[in-house]
Order: C-alpha cells, then structure tokens, then sequence
C-alpha cells in the first residue's frame, strides 16, 4: 500500500513540476491541457536476465519548452520470473529539422521510478535513467504510431523497445 501512494504522488508531483505550461489550475481543480493525447503502449523489455513483454500507457501533455515534450507514462513488464512496473518521466525533443510532417524523430532521456517483485525474494523500488529515441508518423485520421528504443543508463533496464499509439 505504501508503494501505491508513491506511485500516485510521484505522478502527481511529476506532473505539476515538469509540465508548468500545460496544466492549468482553475477553481482549485486541475484538468488536462487540450492540447494533449494518450495511447497504449507495448513492447519487449531486457534488464540483465530478465526478458519481459511490458504493457502501458502514455499522456503526452505538449510542449515545456519549443520542440520538447513532456510525455509520462507507465508501464508493466510480466516474465523472467519478476513483474517490473516502470513510472517513467520522459522528456524528448522532436527534430523538426530533419523530417517533415507526418514523420517525427525524436530523442531524449527519462527519470523512471521502479518497482521490481520477483517471483521469489524481496521486491523492490529504484530510480533509474534511460535515453531514448523514436519514430513516430501521424496518420490520416491524425492519430500517431510510434516505435522508441529505450536503453538504460543508471539503475535502469538495458533495452526496451515499444510500440504505441496515440489517440488525440
């Protein structure tokens, strides 16, 4: 239970420290910026011995700053004789430069809070830092599909890949 109210404040502190621009408080309530969009998300994640399929879920919540975006998301790693639930605070910025709609490339870094159960022994909770890169392209009904590689940098899994989706 003690782990659940982490996760909850964490992802509420994350969300309200990185995203100053995006979420807008009025009358004392929060709410989503209309600019933003969530999907799910899956993929495969390797993390020394462990090989596990993750599943998730991501809001991106627009641009902080021109062309970087903050996108939070989480995800559950299941296989290799642990479950992984990874919250992760990704930062990436978009190389307009480079591509042109409906193509983005993008690359950046994420602080991730872990928490590892193995199917036998202690569980436990770490931080970590990952970098990234992706490829996303819009399609005709202006939804994104996205492939992002992921590899650990401190106390993270050595390589994830995933696939997603993004509704607006």
């Amino acid at each position: 239970m003690r782990d659940l109210r982490l996760l909850v404040a964490l992802i509420a502190l994350t969300t309200l420290l990185a995203a100053p621009n995006s979420v807008h408080a009025q009358s004392d309530s929060l709410r989503i910026p209309a600019n933003s969009a969530f999907g799910p998300r899956i993929g495969y994640t390797n993390w020394g011995d462990i090989d596990q399929i993750h599943f998730g879920a991501h809001l991106k919540l627009g641009e902080v700053l021109p062309n970087v975006h903050f996108t939070p998301n989480v995800e559950a790693g299941f296989g290799g004789a642990a479950t992984l639930i990874a919250l992760n605070g990704d930062l990436a910025y978009s190389f307009t430069e480079l591509v042109t709609h409906p193509w983005n490339v993008y690359g950046g870094g994420s602080l991730s809070l872990f928490f590892t159960n193995p199917d036998f022994g202690d569980s436990d909770t770490s931080i970590g830092l990952s970098g990234l890169l992706g490829l996303e392209r819009t399609l005709a009904n202006e939804h994104q599909a996205m492939v992002e590689v992921r590899v650990g940098i401190m106390d993270a899994p050595d390589f994830k890949l995933t696939f997603g989706y993004t509704l607006f």
